[in-house]
C-alpha cells in the first residue's frame, strides 16, 4: 500500500521528455503536445490493442496513464487531473492505462481527448478536494484519492470508460466493474468505504454506491480475484455455505500458505494463479502447497484467467458431493 498525502512527490518508472530533449537515433512515442516517451518505455502493443477494443471510442493509448497525466498537467497549468488519470498518479496499477486523461478547469469546453490530447471538462461548483502533486520539479493539481475514485465511478456509470468483466448474477456489468475498481482502491490505495461515501455525497446515487460497497473487499489482490469472489459467493449461497478471504493454512505453528478464498464448512479452497505462478520455482512451491492442503483435508482448486469457469464448475461439483453425496446437474 502506498503512502498518499497532499504535496506528495510522484515517482514514475518512465522518463518523460520534452520534445527538445529527443536524441537522434532513438525511437520515441508522442504522449502529449510537447512530451514524448522512448518507444521502449511504452506499453506492449497487444495490451494497447486489447484496451482499445474496450474503449468507448476505440482510442489506443501506448503510454501509461500516469505518464500521460503528468505530461498533460504540465502543459495545462491551473487544471485538475481527475478520475482514472489521478488514480494512476497515486499508483493504482489496474484499469487506468486504457482510460482517457481527463482535466478539469472552470473555463473548459467539454471535449474528448485521444492518445496525445486530454479530455477536458468544465469544473462544477460542487466542492472538490484537490491535492498538489510534484513530479521532477513540476507541481500540478489532482483530485484527492477518494474524489478521484468517485469521478472514475461516474465514468463507469456513464459508459465513458469500461473493460471486459464477467457476468455475475444479480449485478449489472457496471456494478461488477465498480466493485473491481473499489476493491483495487481499498487494497492498494488504502481507501475506506467511509471515505468513498463521503466523497460521493451529491455526486453518485447512494443506493447504487452502497450496492457496490456491500460487495467490495479490501483483500482482493487482483481484479480477477474480485471476479472469482463474486462468482464463488453466488455459488456458495446455493449450498448454504459462506466464503472467507485470505484464509491461513498453518502446520505446527508455521504458515504454509494463504488461500485466496475458502469455503470452510466444506474444506474447499480456491486460489487464483496469475502470471507469476508460471515460473519454475513458483511451480515447485505450488506443488508443495497442493500436497500440504490435501494432507490437512482441504480440496484446493487452482484457477487461471482462462480456467475460471471450469474451476468454479468443479467447486459446484465438490459442494454438491459434500452436501448431497452426488454430482450437481446443470
Amino acid at each position: 500500500m502506498v503512502n498518499l498525502f497532499d504535496g506528495m512527490r510522484v515517482e514514475l518508472a518512465e522518463l518523460i521528455l520534452h520534445h527538445s530533449q529527443r536524441r537522434v537515433g532513438v525511437s520515441y512515442t508522442q504522449i502529449s503536445a510537447r512530451h514524448y516517451l522512448a518507444a521502449e518505455e511504452c506499453r506492449e502493443e497487444w495490451v494497447v490493442a486489447h484496451d482499445a477494443k474496450q474503449h468507448p471510442r476505440g482510442v489506443a493509448y501506448p503510454a501509461p496513464a500516469a505518464a500521460r497525466a503528468a505530461a498533460h498537467a504540465a502543459e495545462h497549468p491551473g487544471c485538475v487531473v481527475s478520475g482514472f488519470g489521478a488514480l494512476a498518479l497515486y499508483g493504482l496499477g489496474y484499469f487506468v492505462d486504457g482510460a482517457d486523461t481527463t482535466l478539469l478547469h472552470a473555463n473548459a469546453v467539454n471535449s474528448h481527448g485521444d492518445s496525445t490530447t486530454p479530455s477536458l471538462r468544465r469544473r462544477s461548483r460542487a466542492p472538490l478536494q484537490v491535492w498538489q502533486l510534484e513530479h521532477r520539479g513540476c507541481t500540478f493539481n489532482a483530485a484527492a484519492p477518494p474524489a478521484a475514485l468517485v469521478q472514475a465511478l461516474q465514468d463507469i456509470r456513464s459508459g465513458a470508460h469500461r473493460w471486459k468483466a464477467v457476468d455475475v448474477p444479480g449485478l449489472s456489468p457496471e456494478q461488477v466493474m465498480a466493485v473491481q475498481l473499489v476493491d483495487c482502491a481499498r487494497r492498494f490505495l488504502g481507501l475506506t468505504p467511509e471515505q468513498i461515501l463521503d466523497a460521493a455525497r451529491g455526486k453518485l446515487n447512494r443506493r447504487w454506491l452502497e450496492s457496490v460497497l456491500v460487495n467490495s473487499s479490501c483483500r482482493a489482490d487482483s481484479p480477477k480475484e474480485t471476479e472469482m469472489r463474486l462468482l464463488l459467493q453466488q455459488l456458495a449461497r446455493e449450498f448454504g455455505c459462506s466464503v472467507c478471504e485470505q484464509v491461513d493454512m498453518v502446520e505446527n505453528g508455521r504458515l504454509i500458505t494463504v488461500f485466496d478464498l475458502a469455503i470452510p464448512e466444506r474444506r474447499v479452497a480456491v486460489m487464483y494463479d496469475g502470471e507469476h505462478h508460471w515460473g519454475y520455482e513458483q511451480r515447485q512451491k505450488d506443488a508443495f502447497i497442493n500436497l500440504k492442503a490435501a494432507a490437512h483435508g482441504w480440496t484446493l482448486v487452482r484457477c487461471s484467467s482462462g480456467t475460471m469457469v471450469e474451476g468454479l464448475a468443479l467447486v459446484r461439483e465438490l459442494l454438491s458431493k459434500k452436501v448431497h453425496g452426488s454430482p450437481a446437474t446443470e
